[in-house]
Protein backbone atom coordinates (compact mmCIF):
# COMPACT_ATOMS: atom_id res chain seq x y z
CA UNK A 1 0.00 0.00 0.00
CA UNK A 2 2.46 2.63 -1.19
CA UNK A 3 1.37 6.19 -0.78
CA UNK A 4 -0.05 7.76 -3.94
CA UNK A 5 -1.75 10.97 -4.88
CA UNK A 6 -5.42 10.06 -5.11
CA UNK A 7 -8.15 11.96 -6.93
CA UNK A 8 -10.22 13.97 -4.49
CA UNK A 9 -12.87 12.01 -2.65
CA UNK A 10 -16.39 13.41 -2.75
CA UNK A 11 -18.12 14.45 0.46
CA UNK A 12 -20.30 11.31 0.35
CA UNK A 13 -17.27 9.08 -0.20
CA UNK A 14 -15.54 10.67 2.78
CA UNK A 15 -18.67 10.14 4.87
CA UNK A 16 -18.61 6.50 3.85
CA UNK A 17 -15.00 6.02 4.92
CA UNK A 18 -15.48 8.00 8.12
CA UNK A 19 -18.39 5.78 9.17
CA UNK A 20 -16.43 2.66 8.26
CA UNK A 21 -13.58 3.96 10.42
CA UNK A 22 -16.06 4.12 13.30
CA UNK A 23 -16.72 0.40 12.85
CA UNK A 24 -20.05 0.56 11.02
CA UNK A 25 -20.86 -2.21 8.56
CA UNK A 26 -22.43 -1.40 5.21
CA UNK A 27 -25.99 -2.00 6.45
CA UNK A 28 -25.47 0.49 9.28
CA UNK A 29 -23.77 2.96 6.92
CA UNK A 30 -26.75 2.75 4.56
CA UNK A 31 -29.16 3.43 7.44
CA UNK A 32 -27.03 6.29 8.71
CA UNK A 33 -26.84 7.98 5.32
CA UNK A 34 -30.40 7.18 4.28
CA UNK A 35 -29.36 5.26 1.18
CA UNK A 36 -29.57 1.64 0.06
CA UNK A 37 -26.87 -0.97 0.60
CA UNK A 38 -26.55 -1.19 -3.17
CA UNK A 39 -25.72 2.51 -3.27
CA UNK A 40 -23.16 2.00 -0.51
CA UNK A 41 -21.55 -0.72 -2.63
CA UNK A 42 -21.53 1.66 -5.59
CA UNK A 43 -19.70 4.27 -3.52
CA UNK A 44 -17.13 1.69 -2.40
CA UNK A 45 -16.57 0.92 -6.07
CA UNK A 46 -15.93 4.59 -6.82
CA UNK A 47 -13.54 4.84 -3.88
CA UNK A 48 -11.59 1.83 -5.15
CA UNK A 49 -11.26 3.45 -8.57
CA UNK A 50 -9.63 6.45 -6.89
CA UNK A 51 -7.55 4.68 -4.22
CA UNK A 52 -6.96 1.16 -5.47
CA UNK A 53 -8.40 -2.37 -5.31
CA UNK A 54 -8.15 -2.68 -1.54
CA UNK A 55 -10.43 -4.08 1.12
CA UNK A 56 -12.61 -1.76 3.22
CA UNK A 57 -10.15 -2.09 6.10
CA UNK A 58 -7.19 -1.22 3.89
CA UNK A 59 -9.00 1.77 2.37
CA UNK A 60 -9.86 3.13 5.80
CA UNK A 61 -6.24 2.65 6.93
CA UNK A 62 -4.85 4.41 3.83
CA UNK A 63 -7.16 7.40 4.05
CA UNK A 64 -6.87 7.79 7.82
CA UNK A 65 -3.08 7.63 7.54
CA UNK A 66 -3.11 10.41 4.97
CA UNK A 67 -5.44 12.56 7.07
CA UNK A 68 -3.33 11.88 10.16
CA UNK A 69 -0.18 13.00 8.34
CA UNK A 70 -1.89 16.24 7.28
CA UNK A 71 -2.97 16.87 10.86
CA UNK A 72 0.52 16.04 12.14
CA UNK A 73 2.09 18.52 9.71
CA UNK A 74 -0.26 21.26 10.87
CA UNK A 75 0.41 20.40 14.51
CA UNK A 76 4.15 20.44 13.94
CA UNK A 77 3.89 23.98 12.62
CA UNK A 78 1.73 24.99 15.59
CA UNK A 79 4.17 23.33 17.96
CA UNK A 80 7.10 25.25 16.50
CA UNK A 81 5.24 28.54 16.88
CA UNK A 82 4.44 27.75 20.49
CA UNK A 83 8.03 26.76 21.20
CA UNK A 84 9.19 30.12 19.86
CA UNK A 85 6.67 31.85 22.07
CA UNK A 86 7.88 29.88 25.06
CA UNK A 87 11.42 31.06 24.47
CA UNK A 88 10.46 34.68 23.81
CA UNK A 89 7.66 35.27 26.30
CA UNK A 90 8.53 33.13 29.30
CA UNK A 91 11.02 35.68 30.57
CA UNK A 92 8.29 38.35 30.75
CA UNK A 93 6.34 36.40 33.36
CA UNK A 94 7.26 36.38 37.02
CA UNK A 95 4.72 33.65 37.72
CA UNK A 96 5.26 30.46 35.73
CA UNK A 97 1.73 29.15 36.25
CA UNK A 98 0.24 32.39 34.89
CA UNK A 99 2.31 32.08 31.74
CA UNK A 100 1.12 28.55 31.02
CA UNK A 101 -2.46 29.46 31.86
CA UNK A 102 -2.40 32.32 29.36
CA UNK A 103 -0.73 30.12 26.78
CA UNK A 104 -3.52 27.55 27.04
CA UNK A 105 -6.28 30.12 26.85
CA UNK A 106 -5.15 31.72 23.60
CA UNK A 107 -4.69 28.39 21.81
CA UNK A 108 -7.41 27.15 19.47
CA UNK A 109 -6.26 23.51 19.60
CA UNK A 110 -6.85 21.19 22.52
CA UNK A 111 -3.89 21.45 24.90
CA UNK A 112 -2.87 19.66 28.06
CA UNK A 113 0.00 20.23 30.47
CA UNK A 114 0.99 16.91 32.02
CA UNK A 115 3.58 16.24 34.72
CA UNK A 116 6.20 13.50 34.70
CA UNK A 117 3.77 11.10 36.40
CA UNK A 118 1.26 11.48 33.58
CA UNK A 119 -1.16 13.60 35.61
CA UNK A 120 -3.04 16.45 33.94
CA UNK A 121 -2.01 19.68 35.67
CA UNK A 122 -3.77 22.06 33.32
CA UNK A 123 -5.81 22.08 30.12
CA UNK A 124 -7.86 24.46 28.07
CA UNK A 125 -11.58 24.42 27.35
CA UNK A 126 -10.93 23.09 23.85
CA UNK A 127 -9.27 20.01 25.34
CA UNK A 128 -12.13 19.37 27.74
CA UNK A 129 -14.72 19.79 24.98
CA UNK A 130 -12.88 17.49 22.57
CA UNK A 131 -13.19 14.63 25.05
CA UNK A 132 -16.68 15.50 26.34
CA UNK A 133 -15.69 16.68 29.82
CA UNK A 134 -15.85 19.80 31.92
CA UNK A 135 -12.41 21.24 32.54
CA UNK A 136 -12.44 20.53 36.29
CA UNK A 137 -13.33 16.88 35.65
CA UNK A 138 -9.90 16.26 34.11
CA UNK A 139 -7.65 18.29 36.39
CA UNK A 140 -5.56 15.91 38.48
CA UNK A 141 -6.56 12.88 36.41
CA UNK A 142 -4.14 10.59 34.53
CA UNK A 143 -3.85 11.55 30.87
CA UNK A 144 -4.23 7.88 29.98
CA UNK A 145 -7.87 8.17 31.07
CA UNK A 146 -8.36 9.65 27.60
CA UNK A 147 -6.89 6.61 25.86
CA UNK A 148 -8.66 3.27 25.22
CA UNK A 149 -7.77 0.79 27.95
CA UNK A 150 -6.03 -1.63 25.59
CA UNK A 151 -3.45 1.06 24.75
CA UNK A 152 -2.70 2.29 28.28
CA UNK A 153 0.25 0.03 29.07
CA UNK A 154 1.84 1.00 25.75
CA UNK A 155 1.17 4.65 26.56
CA UNK A 156 2.99 4.29 29.90
CA UNK A 157 6.01 2.83 28.09
CA UNK A 158 5.99 5.63 25.53
CA UNK A 159 5.76 8.26 28.27
CA UNK A 160 8.73 6.80 30.12
CA UNK A 161 10.73 6.68 26.90
CA UNK A 162 9.79 10.28 26.12
CA UNK A 163 10.84 11.48 29.58
CA UNK A 164 14.25 9.90 29.12
CA UNK A 165 14.74 12.22 26.11
CA UNK A 166 12.09 14.93 26.37
CA UNK A 167 12.75 16.70 23.10
CA UNK A 168 10.09 17.21 20.47
CA UNK A 169 8.31 14.00 19.70
CA UNK A 170 5.24 12.99 17.74
CA UNK A 171 2.83 10.28 18.81
CA UNK A 172 1.15 8.27 16.08
CA UNK A 173 3.53 9.53 13.40
CA UNK A 174 2.38 6.93 10.88
CA UNK A 175 -1.04 6.05 12.25
CA UNK A 176 -3.60 8.14 14.06
CA UNK A 177 -3.48 7.80 17.81
CA UNK A 178 -6.74 6.53 19.28
CA UNK A 179 -8.49 8.58 21.94
CA UNK A 180 -11.45 7.86 24.21
CA UNK A 181 -14.41 10.21 24.53
CA UNK A 182 -16.33 10.42 27.80
CA UNK A 183 -19.23 8.69 26.05
CA UNK A 184 -17.02 5.65 25.46
CA UNK A 185 -16.66 6.34 21.74
CA UNK A 186 -13.16 5.98 20.31
CA UNK A 187 -11.88 8.48 17.78
CA UNK A 188 -8.66 9.25 15.96
CA UNK A 189 -6.41 12.13 16.95
CA UNK A 190 -3.00 13.49 16.06
CA UNK A 191 -0.86 14.62 18.97
CA UNK A 192 2.49 16.32 19.43
CA UNK A 193 4.53 16.61 22.60
CA UNK A 194 6.98 19.27 23.76
CA UNK A 195 8.87 19.54 27.02
CA UNK A 196 8.24 22.71 29.01
CA UNK A 197 10.79 24.58 31.12
CA UNK A 198 9.81 24.38 34.79
CA UNK A 199 11.74 24.85 38.00
CA UNK A 200 10.40 21.79 39.82
CA UNK A 201 9.66 19.06 37.27
CA UNK A 202 9.59 18.05 33.64
CA UNK A 203 6.24 19.14 32.26
CA UNK A 204 4.89 18.09 28.90
CA UNK A 205 2.75 20.21 26.61
CA UNK A 206 0.47 17.96 24.57
CA UNK A 207 -1.37 19.44 21.60
CA UNK A 208 -4.21 17.30 20.28
CA UNK A 209 -6.30 17.58 17.13
CA UNK A 210 -9.07 15.25 16.02
CA UNK A 211 -8.44 13.53 12.70
CA UNK A 212 -11.62 13.83 10.68
CA UNK A 213 -12.49 13.05 7.10
CA UNK A 214 -15.36 15.53 7.07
Amino acid sequence: MDRKEHPSLSERERQLIDLAAQGLIDTAIANKLGISEATVSTYWGRVRVKIGPYSRTEIVAIVMKEESEKAMAALKEENEKLSQRLRIDAGDYHNESNFYRDLLEVAADAMFIVNSSGIIENLNDSAAALFGYERNDLLGQPIKTLIPERYRMIHDSHREAYLSQPGKKKMGEHLATMALHRSGKEFSVAATLSSLPTESDVAILCIVRAVSLL
